[in-house]
């Protein structure tokens, strides 16, 4: 059978969502059987938060990064295709990339694999981002407001999400396997098309489409793996699994996916515009899209995210099942801020050292002060978060307020033992490190690779 790029095509294999999710080995060897030209995965997200890009951890277990890096190294040794990660051990900095390195050392040196690897690292020096702060080429992006050289100075950890160029150079010279620090989703899946001459827009777009894996496929019942077929005027998605489907309507909504626009979405190159997108059903299981546009842009821009230690956290969690209280509730837990804050100046820990936050599941934890107005529940569940400076101010504080909590009195109340049921036994649990997002900004490069160091090493060879 010739080649699928002399019949003008390329198949790129979406493995999942995230490296660690899982998929099924079922799906996986589907797609293989079938043959692909490039297998890929994206490792990484902002969404759990800033603790984990702060403290260097991935937010999923390394047996669980271990078992897919293994069927992933497996099946692209066998048919001899480049295996793309981004944004490695899910913060994509230098910590997150260097564990997920050794993890994927020790699966190939027990699987007998050889090839040219390449680590592409993902945190610029801070000294440039300053630089190219005084000059004016760093912009907010929103919420953010603009950046100062304060928060840069102070931020724990600084990335920055890279395009497809620095995936391009790796392949480039030679590397068979790619892992990539921070980096944009897209980028994974559009990289070797556009090396190959496929129309930009339409790359841009099924990397924006496939980037989540199983996220397009129905049912939902989990990650799974997703094919993804570019022609020059056209590419088609289809789920890898012989019993899932994509349908017309999970394509089309997955381009609004983590977008401001309906309609936009923003790479460092440019920008791909779905406008005239058209979505057609071949049958019940793929989906054909064709119409994209790729505008590039003048500057070469990255997304810059940082963030800053503010304290150490530790919570509590109890429940509510007093209907009086629960119907005082708002009084109730201002009476709690104010002895916790009397308590704690007994102790030296003025109000400005910490802070005291009152989630009432059940109520309005989720949505806070603009949850709709209604009745109250039958019970709620009630978290004690607190943040100080040091790990022992935060335990002194939430002890005190877990104290106050089960023993302050309240109008109607009837006991005379505690307020609350706790579930887990200690009740105060010390959760470590807590950081907010202090950088969330686009800086633009002189180069798209300029703040992309590639290392190449020869693997089992």
């Amino acid at each position: 059978m010739p080649p699928r790029e002399s019949l003008g095509e390329i198949r790129l294999l979406a493995a999942t969502g995230c490296l660690g999710y899982g998929f099924t080995e079922e799906a996986f060897e589907a797609a293989l059987a079938r043959g692909v030209d490039v297998i890929a995965a994206d490792a990484g997200s902002m969404d759990p938060g800033p603790y984990y890009l702060g403290a260097g951890v991935p937010f999923v277990s390394r047996r669980a990064i271990a078992r897919d890096l293994r069927l992933l190294l497996r099946g692209a040794r066998r048919l001899g295709v480049p295996l793309i990660i981004g944004s490695a051990g899910g913060g994509g900095g230098a910590p997150h990339l260097a564990l997920t390195r050794e993890i994927l050392l020790s699966v190939a040196a027990e699987e007998g694999l050889g090839f040219r690897l390449a680590t592409i690292g993902a945190e610029p020096p801070k000294e440039l981002v300053l630089r190219r702060l005084r000059e004016g080429r760093v912009a907010p992006l929103w919420p953010a407001p603009p950046l100062d050289a304060e928060a840069v100075e102070g931020a724990a950890r600084i990335v920055a999400m890279m395009g497809a160029a620095p995936l391009q150079r790796a392949l480039a010279a030679g590397a068979e396997i790619v892992l990539a620090g921070r980096c944009s989703d897209s980028a994974l899946y559009a990289a070797v098309p556009l090396m190959r001459g496929f129309d930009p827009g339409l790359a841009w777009h099924l990397g924006k489409t496939i980037e989540c894996g199983g996220a397009i496929v129905r049912p939902k019942t989990g990650q799974d793996c997703v094919i993804g077929t570019l022609r020059h005027d056209h590419f088609v998605v289809e789920p890898a699994h012989p019993a899932k489907r994509c349908t017309v309507e999970s394509v089309a909504a997955h381009t609004m996916y983590e977008n401001p626009s309906c309609y936009e979405f923003v790479e460092p190159s440019g920008t791909v515009d779905t406008r005239s997108a058209r979505y057609e059903a071949l049958d019940d299981r793929r989906v054909r899209v064709s119409g994209s546009r790729f505008t590039e842009a003048r500057r070469h821009t990255v997304k810059l995210e940082g963030v800053a230690l503010v304290g150490h956290r530790a919570v509590c969690t109890a429940g509510i099942l007093d209907p009086v209280l629960i119907r005082g509730i708002d009084a109730f837990c201002g009476q709690i801020r104010e002895r916790v804050a009397a308590e704690a100046a007994s102790l030296g820990i003025a109000p400005e050292d910490y802070t005291l936050t009152m989630r009432r599941y059940g109520l309005d934890a989720v949505m806070g002060p603009r949850t709709p107005p209604g009745p109250p529940p039958r019970e709620i569940g009630l978290m004690l978060d607190v943040v100080a400076a040091t790990p022992d101010d935060a335990a002194a504080v939430l002890a005190k307020a877990r104290y106050a909590a089960m023993h302050t009195d309240f109008e109607g109340r009837l006991c005379t033992a505690g307020n609350l049921a706790m579930p887990f036994a200690p009740s105060d649990c010390a959760v470590g490190p807590a950081y907010r997002f202090s950088v969330w900004h686009a800086m633009e490069l002189d180069d798209p690779c300029e703040v992309f160091p590639i290392a190449f090493e020869e693997v089992g060879r």
